[in-house]
């Protein structure tokens, strides 16, 4: 597989000619963040899996005529006004569907209705800080041990070597330097995921 160099790159190559490949690249590495930002505008987990295929799709059909401008919008930012629409129309048609029931649909469209492009803003870079946190995590887990991983995952409730050191029978100074070593590695990979993906 080819690597992509930035998502404006991979942008490109969808909006040119969107082959299977470089489609293929993109949805491996955004339906993971589609999904969340999905739950994020509340829906369950059968209908965050279901409305994935139905922003996917419309992605393809979108992409050509997107036109990526750094300073005016980000990708992302485009990506979950598409994904807050698709949930929108979703619940609307629900509304009409169940409309003699007594369920709170028009509450939650007034909700998504309100939501501004400054919110979804904010949304979409919380979502992608954790998203792309917690790629650049598992990517990195094959190169640390076990003990190293453990050691950092601890780390990140209790701050105190002394104390870390004596959970792991180590020493402070293994404890410092495996936190050092992975908290760079970490740093390292969360900055070329956002190189490559757009950050």
């Amino acid at each position: 597989m080819e690597e992509l160099h930035t998502r404006h790159t991979l942008l490109q190559k969808l909006q040119i000619r969107q082959d299977d490949q470089t489609w293929e690249d993109f949805s491996r590495y955004y339906e993971g963040y589609i999904y969340i930002v999905l739950r994020n505008f509340g829906l369950s987990v059968e209908d965050s899996e279901d409305l994935l295929q139905e922003v996917l799709l419309k992605l393809w059909k979108a992409l050509p005529n997107y036109n990526y401008e750094k300073d005016k919008c980000r990708f992302r930012t485009w990506l979950c006004v598409i994904i807050r629409n698709t949930v929108l129309n979703f619940h609307r048609k629900k509304s009409t569907k169940n409309s003699k029931q007594n369920t709170n649909f028009e509450d939650i469209i007034n909700k998504l209705e309100l939501i501004s492009e400054a919110e979804i803003d904010h949304i979409s870079e919380r979502e992608w800080k954790t998203y792309v946190s917690n790629l650049a995590w598992e990517n990195l887990k094959a190169d640390f041990s076990g003990v190293q991983l453990s050691v950092f995952e601890a780390s990140l409730e209790e701050s105190n070597n002394a104390v870390l050191a004596e959970k792991f029978e180590i020493a402070e100074s293994s404890i410092r330097v495996y936190k050092m070593r992975i908290r760079k590695a970490l740093c390292k990979e969360i900055s070329r995921l956002n190189l490559e993906l757009g950050g």
